[in-house]
């Protein structure tokens, strides 16, 4: 705020001189809450102006907890198993977001935001991958995809009418960690990998599980086939559990590389859209929840489409046209033209994402497949930590384009009715 005599200004309704000096604001803050009518987190301690970086900054450490637990437990899922991997990951969910709400500085909240962070990758890959290895290339697609469409795309519907209705952070934070505690279910309902078993040399669990599916499935394994498959599992077992295989063979590495830099621009570009729900004009809530909505009808192409055109058809195509949606937002007016936009460029962005994460693990050898998958998820969390600062960026534009117009106002003599 400008140093200057408010009395005076009030009184003569002329504004201070462009060169008085600034200081802090000096009282405090009120806010209006129009597109979010609760207090967040950044109302309720006044994360702006000078402490308004605060807000990307929480954002990006989250981030950086997502790449340690990317690497941490994607190492744990290859050599201990897919289950056990995936309990840690919901624990760490659990508590990280169970603790935000007991924090009331910045420090406190985002070392929780990292542990949430650290789980927050993981705890859909596992359980995803085990869902790759037990199901057979020609229902891999609709099983994996319509997964997805069901539970991810209705869960984002859902959670802004969830906010809105609690109209507490701190409220829907609790709520959002209760159904992390589902994991200690796992044991007893989510059956550990088989090609786990065999790739770490353990056939016998493997045969054991078998069973256990012959049990549910009411169905009977003949005794020649799984004799076969004691056979070549006890004899090809893949040699080496070090995600350094993936480097030292070039076609891997070649393969890892352009999966990763693929990754990149899709999650990028997945970010930035959910955080631009605000800015684009229009109701939060609603944009939010039709942005994610189109979650459901770009899996539901991908499972018509992805088997009778291929993973790079659907994964190039798709990114190509929501970066060109995207661009173009930029050059259109605020409101109903920005808003349609943003959300035809999140369906096309939501079938490459969702057609990338099946295909990166089909395309990695069973010993390293978590910490591959992980390998890559993490590479794109590095270009994802930066939409914080990029969505931040639009706020310091606007500020700097108010202060260019304000100085041109003083220039002129619009003040001089007011005086009278």
């Amino acid at each position: 705020m400008y140093d200057a005599d408010w009395g005076q200004v009030l009184a003569t309704l002329t504004p201070p001189d462009p060169g008085t000096p600034t200081v802090k604001c000096r009282h405090g803050w009120e806010f209006q809450l129009d597109d979010i009518p609760y207090p967040t987190i950044v109302s309720e301690r006044e994360w702006v102006c000078d402490k308004a970086n605060r807000v990307p900054w929480s954002q990006t450490i989250s981030f950086i907890g997502t790449i340690v637990g990317g690497m941490i437990m994607g190492r744990i899922a290859d050599k201990f198993g897919r289950l056990p991997a995936l309990i840690c990951a919901n624990t760490l969910g659990f508590f990280g977001s169970l603790g935000t709400t007991f924090t009331d500085g910045f420090w406190d909240f985002v070392i929780c935001r990292f542990l949430v962070g650290m789980s927050i990758d993981t705890c859909f890959i596992m359980l995803y991958i085990i869902i790759m290895e037990y199901v057979g290339t020609t229902h891999r697609t609709w099983v994996a995809n319509l997964s997805i469409a069901m539970f991810f795309g209705g869960g984002c519907v859902l959670l802004p009418f969830m906010a809105l209705w609690i109209s507490n952070w701190r409220t829907l934070s609790i709520v959002m960690s209760i159904p992390s505690l589902l994991v200690l279910l796992a044991p007893f309902t989510i059956p550990e990998s088989t090609r786990w078993y065999v790739s770490r040399g353990k056939v016998e669990k493997a045969v054991k599980m078998l069973h256990r599916f012959e049990k549910v499935n009411k169905t009977k394994i003949p005794k020649d086939a799984l004799d076969e498959f004691v056979t070549v599992a006890t004899a090809a077992q893949e040699s080496g559990d070090s995600i350094k295989i993936l480097f030292k063979i070039p076609s891997l590495r070649t393969m890892l590389l352009l999966l990763m830099s693929t990754f990149m621009a899709i999650a990028v570009i997945f970010d930035i859209l959910i955080r631009l729900s605000e800015t684009l004009g229009g109701d939060f809530f609603i944009t939010f929840a039709l942005a994610s909505a189109t979650e459901i009808p770009a899996t539901l192409v991908v499972i018509l489409l992805l088997d009778r055109f291929g993973r790079r058809l659907l994964v190039c195509s798709p990114l190509v046209v929501g970066a060109v949606l995207s661009l173009t937002a930029a050059f259109v007016p605020r409101g109903v033209p920005s808003v349609a936009l943003a959300i035809a460029a999140r369906f096309f962005n939501n079938m490459a994402y969702n057609v990338i994460i099946q295909w990166t693990p089909e395309l990695l050898p069973t010993t390293v497949r978590a910490t591959g998958a992980s390998s890559v998820h993490v590479s794109a969390y590095f270009t994802v930590m930066l939409s914080p600062f990029i969505v931040y960026s639009v706020s310091i534009l606007v500020i700097n384009i108010s202060k260019l117009m304000c100085t041109a106002v003083r220039s002129t003599d619009v003040y001089r009715p007011l005086e009278h």
